[in-house]
């Protein structure tokens, strides 16, 4: 694992030279082979330099799988980065080395087991974020969307720094591991404020303001990477946080995670149900998801942490096609309103299709990889005793279909626009994105088999 990390930190800085030095065709190919380098350290369970972290960072178990989740994540989205090539050399090397910082913070959150190291994590992700959200300089909606996401991130990272202060104030270290005890008063308040901090990260009601805003305003294939990467490094570390500290955790967290999910689902469905912007309905439909994933939170052991990795799955894969697509109409169209996606399927039918195929995953459609994992993650709810709030859940399904319906209606209805194209290259890779959410859709048991 820690090889992984020495990859990618030598490659983004590398990348950042190639930038510097106007080597335009090597920037896109230095990224892959970082990317896939890094993801064969990982895959192979190379040992190089692991000892020198062995109590701080996790190279084994869900750590290394959600890793590999992070870097497929990025391998699938940095093709797409070649697309800002035209705006100059130096500014894709300057944004393919920061996404590789990205990727790594990403990783170090999820392979955590200090609470310093997932702050390093949460900082270098955060950072790295805020810097490609304004990547569009000349657009002052990009600028206002990385200083929104900048605020927000100051301020989610100062609730975290004082739960782990409290933590370390009443348990006397910062290591997850070797937790043993019972929780107490001071406890109970640090973890409030250590999940309301990632409940900020993820963008979960009431902490969501910031995501509908920041998702318009951030160049779209780096909406891509926030609605994935970091949602993705955000659970995960949750996860790891809950997995090591069962013996203190509150006695009540299932029932603050169902607060959270009842309220994150009306209120998501019911905001993304007036919007024109596609991307705002994403940021919106993300806000919803987030709230289905959490459902895989209560109860939460090693045992069911399986069904929390395959949503992030079926997430991911629909949330990158969404936003790649959404990124090429809107470059034809200039805008990511709702009616400029109207004809799409007269005018670019592989594009429409495929983003129909993403929505309906998203919806909960079956034979898709979304409707397995809502099926696997309302079962677990069903099991611990939250059927009400799974009634909840299968209506808020429901009102979810209207408004992915309206985009669906809108590149179906009949538009006297002309053809275009897209690069066949990236039809592919859309395509795999598509395969592998209908597979693990159809045939669930190859995915849940390695998860588990």
């Amino acid at each position: 694992m820690m090889l992984a990390f020495v990859i990618l930190t030598l490659f983004s800085v590398l990348i950042l030279f190639l930038g510097f030095a106007k080597q335009r065709n090597l920037i896109i190919p230095v990224s892959l082979l970082a990317v896939i380098l890094a993801i064969g350290s990982i895959y192979t369970k190379q040992t190089f330099w692991n000892h020198y972290l062995a109590d701080m960072i996790d190279t084994e178990g869900y750590a290394s799988v959600i890793s590999l989740l992070i870097l497929c994540t990025g391998l699938g989205l940095i093709p797409f980065l070649h697309l800002f090539q035209k705006r100059g050399n130096e500014e894709l090397g300057d944004f393919l080395g920061i996404f590789l910082f990205a990727l790594m913070g990403g990783m170090l959150m999820v392979c955590s087991q200090n609470y310093m190291i997932l702050f390093l994590g949460i900082e270098i992700l955060s950072l790295s974020m805020y810097v490609l959200a304004g990547a569009d300089r000349r657009k002052v909606k990009s600028n206002e969307a990385s200083l929104k996401y900048f605020i927000t991130g100051s301020f989610t990272s100062a609730v975290f720094l004082f739960g782990i202060a409290l933590i370390y104030a009443t348990r006397g270290s910062l290591s997850y591991l070797q937790v043993s005890g019972h929780g107490d008063v001071i406890t109970d308040l640090a973890f409030i404020f250590i999940f309301v901090s990632f409940a900020l990260k993820i963008a979960i009601v009431p902490f969501h303001f910031w995501a509908p805003d920041v998702y318009e305003g951030t160049p779209t294939l780096f909406t891509a990477a926030m609605s994935t990467v970091v949602k993705v490094a955000a659970f995960g570390a949750l996860f790891r946080i809950i997995q090591f500290n069962q013996a203190i955790l509150p006695v009540w967290l299932d029932w603050f995670f169902a607060i959270l999910i009842l309220a994150t689902l009306l209120l998501g469905n019911i905001m993304a149900m007036s919007q024109r912007s596609v991307k705002r309905l994403l940021a919106y439909s993300g806000i919803v998801q987030a709230g289905f994933i959490l459902f895989g939170f209560i109860h939460l052991t090693g045992d069911t942490a399986w069904v929390v990795i395959y949503y992030l799955l079926a997430y991911t894969l629909s949330s990158l096609v969404c936003f790649i697509i959404v990124h090429f109409v809107e470059e034809q169209s200039g805008s990511d309103d709702i009616d400029s996606f109207t004809g799409l399927a007269s005018s670019n039918p592989t594009l429409a299709i495929l983003m129909t195929l993403a929505l309906i995953s998203l919806a909960g459609g079956p034979l898709t990889a979304g409707f397995i994992a809502k099926l696997f993650v309302l079962n677990q709810a069903v099991v611990y005793g939250f059927a009400s709030l799974v009634v909840v859940a299968v209506i808020s399904t429901l009102m979810s279909v209207y408004y992915y319906y309206k985009i669906i209606n809108a590149m179906f209805s009949q538009s006297a626009d002309q053809k275009w194209n897209t690069p066949l290259i990236y039809k592919g890779i859309l395509l795999i994105f598509i395969l592998i959410t209908i597979s693990a859709g159809v045939v669930p048991g190859w995915f849940t088999l390695y998860f588990k």
